[in-house]
């Protein structure tokens, strides 16, 4: 690896019209010596394929595949990328800065068993209450996140904001065409075939998540049948520290009675941000979509 390795940004879209422009105009602003933008289109019909065409010039390449699952495009982008690393960003992220790719290549630059730098993603204040909620009742913001991640004390690593070495996503056998936790299940081989993740601070994305209660919860309910489906599946990758399911009881009281109140009222003394009041509504939702999820596979 050079001193200044390209990195190829890959970008999964599909109708992100009112998000994307920001996306990619934070990644062309970087003051990085070489990288290339591959947007990955699954098929998007609300003016974001035109959005995107606006930057040709910029080194930023549309890459039309309609249908494509996000397991299979992630796979797609690696498959066409020019760069030895592949930096993966939503297209509702922003970098913070124009020194953001410099600051996460370095742990790269140090170690060949770097194979992963990550950071967790953050909000503006102007962004609607339901997107600061999803930010701040992400469940690594109330434990210490290790500098270091191996397959001895692995955590769930996605793929919002995180670079990740070509060669080891092709060592590791490349993403898997899941509709969800790809990423998980891609980071949890590349650990297991020796590589190590570096958790980078003070570079967190801008991440605007969700912008209404109706889409927040419908990732949810994605997140959980594809859980469901995930038991049966014997392809799927599994790591021994990787944060699962806590279990029935423990997913009740937690959603339940007295408890989410008291967290959201908590939550806003902390971060002084009535996002919060969210949290109780959240729950009851929560409850019923994992109640409406296990009626069907009974039934």
């Amino acid at each position: 690896m050079t001193d200044f390795p390209c990195v190829s940004f890959v970008i999964l879209t599909l109708n992100n019209r009112k998000t994307i422009r920001n996306c990619i105009e934070s990644i062309i602003s970087q003051k990085y010596p070489s990288f290339e933008v591959l947007v990955i289109d699954g098929g998007s019909n609300d003016g974001t394929q035109e959005i995107v065409n606006e930057y040709n010039n910029l080194n930023v390449h549309l890459h039309e595949y309609p249908g494509s699952g996000i397991g299979k495009s992630r796979q797609i982008g690696v498959d066409i990328s020019a760069g030895e690393i592949c930096a993966f960003i939503d297209s509702d992220c922003e970098l913070p800065d124009c020194h953001w790719t410099s600051k996460m290549v370095e742990p790269f630059l140090k170690s060949e068993k770097v194979g992963g730098t990550w950071t967790l993603g953050t909000y503006k204040k102007e962004y609607p209450g339901i997107a600061r909620y999803s930010i701040l009742q992400h469940p690594y913001r109330f434990k210490k996140i290790p500098e270091f991640v191996n397959a001895d004390n692995y955590i769930e690593i996605g793929t919002g904001h995180t670079l990740l070495k070509r060669s080891a996503i092709l060592k590791a056998g490349g993403f898997p065409d899941l509709k969800s936790k790809e990423d998980v299940d891609m980071t949890c081989r590349i650990v297991k075939a020796g590589y190590t993740f570096v958790h980078v601070q003070n570079c967190e994305v801008y991440h605007l998540h969700a912008t209404t209660f109706r889409g927040y919860m419908k990732k949810y309910e994605r997140d959980i049948n594809e859980s469901l489906n995930e038991k049966n599946d014997s392809n799927r990758e599994s790591c021994g520290n990787g944060g699962g399911g806590r279990g029935a009881i423990p997913f009740f009281l937690s959603n339940a009675f007295i408890y989410p109140v008291f967290l959201s009222l908590y939550g806003i003394i902390k971060d002084r941000d009535l996002a919060w009041l969210w949290h109780p509504i959240v729950c009851s939702a929560k409850l019923v979509i994992v109640a409406r999820s296990f009626l069907k596979i009974s039934l």
